[in-house]
C-alpha cells in the first residue's frame, strides 16, 4: 500500500500542478524548453509540460519535484500554495481532509488495476470501477461523509457489491412517476419478482397506501435512520427488507448497477455524500420530471432520421422515479437544497441490454486510462482494431459530436456530455459503431428562446428544465467534451501513437464545419452559439471547488459554472506553433 499511496499522491500532484495552472491559479514560469519553475514563497516546485489546446497544460508524470525531491504529496503542494489558492481555516482543513480521501481511493484503484487490454473487455459496470474520477476536478473522489468502513463496502473501487434495503414511503409524503410504457406495478414486479414484492407487501397493514422504493445502505444508516426517526416510529415509513439482487456502484457512488440481473434497471439513489461539486441527493423536482424528460427526449429521437438511424445516438432513459418530501425539512424552503433531497430513486436503461452480439460498451472516461504497462485504452483500441489512427479518430468524432451538435443546433437540447456519460459501442474488435448518452434529471437544458418541439414538454419537464442563452448552452460541448475529454486525448495519440495533436483538432474542424454545412437551416443558431469564436471563456471547475461556497446554497443550479479568463478556442483555426 506504501507504493500505491505514493504512486497516487504522485498521480494527483502532478494533475494539481496542471489543472491549476489551466485555471490560472498558479502561475509557472518558464525555465528552459518544456521546463517550468513555480515559486510559493520560500519552495521551488519545478517539472515538465507543453502547452496544449484551451491554453491548458500537460504535465509529464513522474518530473516534478519539490526542493529537488519528488513532489508525490499533493496535500504539502496544497498547504504550499494556500495563498495562491486562496485557502485558509477551515476551508483549507475540509480541502486537505478531501484531498486525503482521494488520494486514499485512487492508491485502492492502484493496488489492482488492470492494463488497458484488459479494462477494455471488462463488463461496463465492472470497469466502471477502475476509472480514475473526473479528469479536470482535482479533488475528485474525496466522499465527504463516507468512513474508511464506508469505503471498503460503497466505493466503486472496493470491488465489492451489495444488496439494497427497501422503504415502504406512505403516499402523504412519496411520489411515483414512469414512462407510459410502464406502471408502479410493472416496474416493481420487473425489478424485485413476484414473490419478493409480496413478501414486501406482507409486511404492510394496508400496502395500497405505501409506495416502495430502494435505498442506498449508507443513507438509511445515516440520513434516514435520523432525519426520518419520527416517520419511521410512527409507520409513515415501514422498512420492508432487503433486495435479493447485489448491486454495483458506478464512480458516481450513487448509480448502481445490478450485478445479479443484468436484464434489470440501474438505480440511482439519494446518497448525501458531497462528491466533486455537489451533495449527491436527489432533488424532488428534476427526479419526478425524469420520465417526462425521457419520453420528450424519446420522441425527439424516434422522429429524427439522423439520429434514429444515421448515428444510432442511443438515449439510456430515465424511466420511472420516486421523491420522498420530508414533513418538516421539506416544508421548509430557505434551507440548503441538500436537505431536500434526502430521499427519492431513479430507474434508468442500462446499457448492457442494449448490445448485440460481438458490441462492447466503453465509457468516455475510460479511454484515457492507462495500465501499469503504460498503454492507453483509446491506443490499445486503435491498435486492436486495425484502423489508422486518423480513421479510428474521425470515426469517434463523427459518431459523438455530429448527434450531440444536432440535437444543439436542431433541436435546442444541452446534454452534460462529459466522459462518464458518454459510452461508445464498439465491435469486436474495438472498432467504433454508435454512442449513448446517459443522465437526464438536471442534465439535459434547453435555450432560452421558443422552439417548436418544446410545446410537447410535459408539465413537470417544463417547468424543471433550466434554460440558457446559446453560447451558455453551447458550454455543454466546450467544457464537456473539447475542453473536458478531446484536449487529454489529444496529448495521449499524439504520445502513444505519434499522431499530431494539430491533426485532431483538424478533424474536429472538419466534422463541425460539414455539420453546419450539411444544415444551413440551423446557421443562425450556430452561429450564436459562438462555436467558431476566436476565443471562449474558461470553465473552472477547481476554482468553484475550492472556493467551497455553492455547498449549502438554497438552489443547487442557480447559476451557471464559473467561469474565469479566456481561451484560445482550438475550432477557430489552427495553432501556429503546432499545439492544436
Amino acid at each position: 500500500m506504501t507504493a500505491a499511496w505514493r504512486d497516487a499522491g504522485a498521480l494527483v500532484t502532478h494533475k494539481m500542478l496542471g489543472e491549476l495552472s489551466y485555471e490560472g491559479l498558479l502561475r509557472p514560469e518558464p525555465e528552459g524548453p518544456g521546463s517550468w519553475r513555480l515559486r510559493l514563497g520560500e519552495v521551488v516546485y519545478r517539472f515538465q509540460a507543453r502547452r496544449g489546446a484551451f491554453e491548458s497544460w500537460a504535465v509529464r508524470p513522474g518530473t516534478a519535484t519539490r526542493d529537488g525531491e519528488p513532489a508525490d504529496d499533493p496535500r504539502t503542494l496544497v498547504v504550499d500554495a494556500r495563498a495562491e489558492l486562496g485557502l485558509t481555516g477551515l476551508r483549507l482543513a475540509d480541502v486537505l481532509a478531501e484531498l486525503t480521501a482521494t488520494v486514499t481511493n485512487e492508491a485502492a484503484r492502484l493496488g489492482h488495476a488492470p492494463t488497458a487490454a484488459e479494462l477494455s473487455t471488462l463488463d461496463y459496470d465492472e470497469a466502471d470501477g477502475h476509472l480514475t474520477g473526473h479528469p479536470r476536478l482535482v479533488l475528485n473522489k474525496g466522499r465527504v461523509g463516507f468512513s474508511a468502513h464506508d469505503r471498503a463496502k460503497y466505493a466503486p473501487e472496493s470491488g465489492a457489491g451489495f444488496a439494497l434495503p427497501w422503504l415502504a414511503v406512505h403516499r402523504d409524503h412519496a411520489t411515483f412517476a414512469c414512462v407510459s410504457t410502464l406502471t408502479e406495478e410493472k416496474l416493481l414486479t420487473g425489478e424485485l419478482g413476484a414473490d419478493k414484492l409480496a413478501s414486501f407487501r406482507a409486511k404492510l397493514a394496508n400496502p395500497g397506501d405505501y409506495v416502495l422504493m430502494p435505498v442506498h445502505p449508507w443513507q438509511l444508516d445515516e440520513v434516514i435512520g435520523t432525519l426520518y426517526a419520527k416517520e419511521l416510529a410512527t409507520g409513515a415509513i415501514v422498512a420492508v427488507g432487503e433486495s435479493t439482487d447485489r448491486y454495483r456502484p458506478h464512480q458516481t457512488v450513487r448509480t448502481l448497477a445490478n450485478a445479479s440481473h443484468p436484464s434489470r434497471l440501474d438505480v440511482k439513489t439519494a446518497v448525501s455524500v458531497r462528491n466533486t461539486l455537489v451533495y449527491r441527493g436527489l432533488a424532488a423536482a428534476a427526479t419526478l420530471a425524469a420520465p417526462e424528460v425521457t419520453t420528450w427526449l424519446r420522441g425527439v429521437h424516434d422522429s429524427d432520421e439522423l439520429l434514429r438511424d444515421r448515428y444510432r445516438f442511443d438515449l439510456l432513459g430515465e424511466v420511472a422515479s420516486v421523491s420522498v418530501r420530508h414533513p418538516l425539512f421539506g416544508a421548509v424552503d430557505e434551507l440548503p437544497y441538500r436537505f431536500h433531497e434526502t430521499l427519492g430513486a431513479l430507474w434508468r436503461d442500462p446499457i448492457r441490454t442494449r448490445l448485440a452480439d460481438g458490441e462492447r460498451a466503453i465509457s468516455f472516461a475510460a479511454l484515457p486510462y492507462r495500465g501499469a504497462d503504460g498503454v492507453s485504452v483509446i491506443a490499445h483500441l486503435i491498435t486492436e482494431s486495425g484502423m489508422s489512427t486518423e480513421d479510428w479518430m474521425r470515426r469517434l468524432l463523427d459518431i459523438s459530436l455530429t448527434p450531440l451538435l444536432h440535437w444543439l443546433l436542431a433541436h435546442g437540447v444541452g446534454f452534460c456530455p462529459h466522459g462518464q456519460n458518454l459510452i461508445l459501442v464498439a465491435g469486436k474488435h474495438g472498432r467504433p459503431k454508435h454512442v449513448a448518452i446517459k443522465d437526464f434529471a438536471q442534465g439535459v437544458d434547453l435555450l432560452d428562446e421558443p422552439l417548436p418541439g418544446y410545446d410537447r414538454l410535459g408539465p413537470a419537464a417544463r417547468a424543471d428544465m433550466l434554460r440558457w442563452p446559446a453560447h451558455l448552452l453551447a458550454q455543454s460541448l466546450f467544457s464537456s467534451v473539447f475542453a473536458g475529454q478531446l484536449r487529454f486525448l489529444a496529448e495521449i495519440l499524439d504520445e502513444d501513437l505519434g499522431f499530431p495533436r494539430p491533426r485532431l483538432w483538424a478533424l474536429v474542424r472538419e466534422i463541425v464545419s460539414a455539420y453546419r454545412d450539411e444544415h444551413p437551416e440551423t446557421a443562425a443558431r450556430f452561429d450564436a452559439c459562438r462555436l467558431f469564436a476566436p476565443d471562449v471563456e474558461r470553465v473552472c471547475l477547481n476554482r468553484e471547488h475550492l472556493a467551497g461556497q455553492g455547498f449549502d446554497k438554497v438552489e443547487r443550479d442557480d447559476e451557471f459554472d464559473v467561469r474565469f479568463g479566456r481561451a484560445l478556442n482550438p475550432l477557430a483555426a489552427a495553432d501556429p506553433d503546432g499545439a492544436w
